[in-house]
C-alpha cells in the first residue's frame, strides 16, 4: 500500500502546475494539518492559489497524510512560484517524517525540503526585490531542514541564519523550538550554536559599522569612521582629498588649515572652536589623533564647504553631497554636460558626471610588464588638477578664474575676428599674393579664414572658446578650485551666449572643432572636420547609448537656463 502511496505522491509532485483563466477566484490558502496555522506562509496572489493549482497541492497533503514517502525523481530541487515551492516544501516535511525510523531516508527527505524552501526563498526575492519578513522565515525554515540533513551541509549556516534570526527578532533556542528539530542531536545543536557564535560577532561588527558616502559613492579610506560624542569621525586627508582641500599643519600649534575654492577651514586638535574664512564657529566634537592619524566630525567639515550631510540610520551612512537646490530648477548643468562632453572625453572624464569624475578616491588594480599586479588608489582632484596643469597651464585657482575670464571676454574669438576683419576685404589673388609672401601656413590660413567667416559671420569660432570654459571650469570643481554656485555663475553667461548663436549641437561642435583647428594652424586640406579623430570622438559620443541624451538639441531652443537662480 505504502508503495502505491508513494507512487500516486511522486506522479503528483512531477506535474507542471497550470494555472487558471485570467480572473479566476482564488482558492482560500489554509495551512497542512500537520502544522500550526500561525506558522504558516501566504504569497497573495501566487498562481498556487487559483483553483486547478490549489487542488493539486490538496490532492498531495493529503497523499502525504496517508503516509506517502517521498520520490526519488525530482527531489533535488522545485520548481514553480514562491508559493508552489513553499508548499512542496511543507509537503516533502511531512514524507520525512513517514519515512519513522528509517534515518537515512528522512534525512534525505529533509535536505529536499530544505532545497525546496530555498527555491521560494530566491523567487520570493526575485519578485520582491529585497529582503522582508518573508524572505527571512523562509530563510530560517530553509536551514532548519538544511540542519535535519547535517548540521555542516550549508557552508555558510552563521552567515546566512545570524541576519534571519535577527531580522525576525529571534533566538537560537526559537530556531530549535520548532517541529522535528527534537531530532537534532545535542552534538549538532552544539555546532550550530557554534557556527553561530563565530558569524555573531562578525555580524555585530558589520551591523555597528558606520558608512560614509559622497555624491553617492563610498567614501574610501584606509580606515573605518569612528564616533566620538554621537558625531561620525573620519581621517581628515580622506575627507579633504574627496572635496578637493589642500590640507596645511602648523606642527607647533597641533593646528590644520583645510583649503578649497578660496575658502579656509581653520581646527586645532582638542579644540572645539573652528575658524571658517576668519568667522570663529563652535564645533560640539573636537579633532583628535589616533595611530597616527588626525580624525576631523564629518558633518562640520563638509558643511563648512558648502555639502548638505544626512544621515541614513537604515543603513548606518553618513551621506554627503554637493548642495545644488539654488540651480536645480534652472537646467543649467544640462547644458553645461554637453558643452565640456568632448575635452572631459579625452582626458579620461565621464561626460555624463559634472566635474568628470565622481569626487571620491577610488582603488583600482593595474598590471605591470612584467605581470605583477598592484592595487593603486587615485583621486580625482588630483587628476583635475593635472589636466588643468599639464595641458592648460593653469596650476591654481588664481590662473583659473583668469584663464576662465580671458576666454569669456575675448578668448581665441578675438584673434578670429582681427583675422577675419583683414581678410574679408581682400579678393582672391589678394589673398594668394599676400598668403605667398607670408608663408607655407598661411598659404591655407588666409583662405581658409575667409571661409570661415563667410560661413559662421559674427559667431566666429565662438563655441571653441564657450566649451572649452565650461571644461575648465568642470576640472577645476572637482580640482577644489571653485565651488559648484561658482562654477554655476562662470559659466551661465556662456550658455546663454552659445543658445544665441548656434541652433544644434551639430552646429557647436562643428564651429568648435573648425575652431580649434583654426587656432592650431592644422591644414585640413579637402576633409571635413568631420573626418578627423576629434569629429569621430563627437560622433561617437553623440551615438553612444551612455551619452547620446546629453546632446538633446531643446537645451539650445529652451528657456530653461534664465539670469538669476530663481
Amino acid at each position: 500500500m505504502k508503495k502505491i502511496i508513494s507512487l500516486l505522491l511522486a506522479l503528483s509532485l512531477a506535474c507542471t502546475l497550470v494555472p487558471s483563466a485570467l480572473g479566476a477566484e482564488e482558492a482560500a490558502a489554509a495551512a497542512p494539518s500537520w502544522m500550526e496555522g500561525s506558522a504558516y506562509l501566504t504569497f497573495p496572489g501566487d498562481p498556487v492559489y487559483q483553483p486547478e493549482s490549489w487542488a493539486k497541492i490538496l490532492a498531495q497533503r493529503e497523499q502525504a497524510e496517508q503516509g506517502g514517502l517521498l520520490a526519488y525523481e525530482g527531489r533535488d530541487w522545485a520548481e514553480g512560484s514562491p508559493g508552489q515551492c513553499y508548499e512542496t516544501a511543507l509537503i516533502r516535511l511531512k514524507c520525512a517524517e513517514n519515512y519513522g525510523e528509517d534515518e537515512f531516508e528522512a534525512k534525505a527527505a529533509f535536505l529536499s525540503a530544505g532545497r525546496a524552501f530555498h527555491a521560494a526563498e530566491s523567487g520570493w526575492y526575485d519578485q520582491n526585490r529585497g529582503r522582508d519578513e518573508t524572505y527571512y522565515r523562509l530563510s530560517v525554515e530553509k536551514y532548519r531542514a538544511y540542519v535535519l540533513y547535517h548540521p555542516l551541509y550549508s557552508e555558510n549556516l552563521g552567515r546566512g541564519l545570524v541576519p534571519a534570526l535577527d531580522a525576525l527578532g529571534m533566538t537560537l533556542d526559537d530556531f530549535f523550538n520548532a517541529p522535528y528539530m527534537d531530532r537534532v542531536s545535542q552534538t549538532d545543536r552544539a555546532m550550530v550554536a557554534e557556527l553561530v557564535s563565530a558569524y555573531q560577532n562578525v555580524y555585530d561588527r558589520e551591523k555597528n559599522r558606520i558608512a560614509v558616502e559622497l555624491d553617492g559613492q563610498p567614501l574610501g579610506m584606509d580606515t573605518i569612521p569612528q564616533v566620538r560624542e554621537q558625531r561620525v569621525m573620519v581621517p581628515i586627508r580622506a575627507i579633504a582629498e574627496a572635496l578637493g582641500a589642500d590640507v596645511e599643519w602648523d606642527v607647533k600649534t597641533n593646528g590644520v588649515t583645510l583649503t578649497r575654492a578660496g575658502s579656509q577651514v581653520k581646527m586645532t586638535i582638542g579644540e572645539t572652536t573652528a575658524a571658517v574664512d576668519g568667522e570663529k564657529l563652535e564645533m560640539d566634537v573636537a579633532p583628535y589623533a589616533d595611530q597616527n592619524r588626525t580624525y576631523v566630525p564629518t558633518r562640520y567639515v563638509a558643511e563648512f564647504f558648502g555639502q548638505t550631510v544626512t544621515w541614513n540610520g537604515e543603513t548606518r551612512t553618513v551621506e554627503i553631497w554637493e548642495d545644488k537646490s539654488a540651480w536645480e530648477n534652472l537646467g543649467l548643468e544640462n547644458r553645461l554636460l554637453p558643452m565640456g562632453a568632448l575635452l572631459g572625453f579625452l582626458n579620461g572624464g565621464d561626460p555624463a558626471r559634472f566635474g568628470f569624475y565622481a569626487r571620491p578616491p577610488y582603488t583600482e588594480t593595474v598590471h605591470s610588464a612584467n605581470g605583477v599586479s598592484e592595487n593603486r588608489t587615485t583621486a580625482p582632484f588630483s587628476l583635475c588638477r593635472e589636466a588643468l596643469a599639464g595641458t592648460w597651464e593653469i596650476p591654481d585657482r588664481e590662473a583659473l578664474l583668469a584663464s576662465v575670464e580671458e576666454i569669456l571676454k575675448k578668448g581665441n574669438q578675438t584673434d578670429f575676428q582681427a583675422a577675419a576683419d583683414e581678410v574679408f576685404g581682400l579678393s582672391d589673388q589678394q589673398i594668394a599674393y599676400r598668403a605667398e609672401k607670408l608663408g607655407q601656413v598661411d598659404e591655407y590660413m588666409w583662405p581658409w579664414t575667409k571661409a570661415l567667416s563667410k560661413k559662421w559671420g559674427e559667431a566666429g569660432i565662438r563655441a571653441w572658446d564657450l566649451c572649452r570654459a565650461a571644461a575648465l571650469v568642470q576640472w577645476g570643481y572637482t580640482a577644489g578650485y571653485v565651488t559648484y554656485n561658482e562654477a554655476m555663475e562662470l559659466l551661465e553667461p556662456a550658455a546663454e551666449e552659445l543658445a544665441e548663436k548656434f541652433q544644434s549641437w551639430d552646429e557647436v561642435y562643428e564651429n568648435f572643432l573648425e575652431g580649434y583647428y583654426w587656432c592650431i594652424r592644422e591644414d585640413l586640406g579637402d576633409d571635413t572636420v568631420w573626418e578627423t579623430d576629434l569629429g569621430m570622438v563627437y560622433q561617437y559620443l553623440k551615438n553612444s547609448p551612455d551619452t547620446r541624451t546629453l546632446f538633446d538639441n531643446d537645451l539650445l531652443q529652451t528657456d530653461a537656463v534664465k539670469t538669476g537662480k530663481g
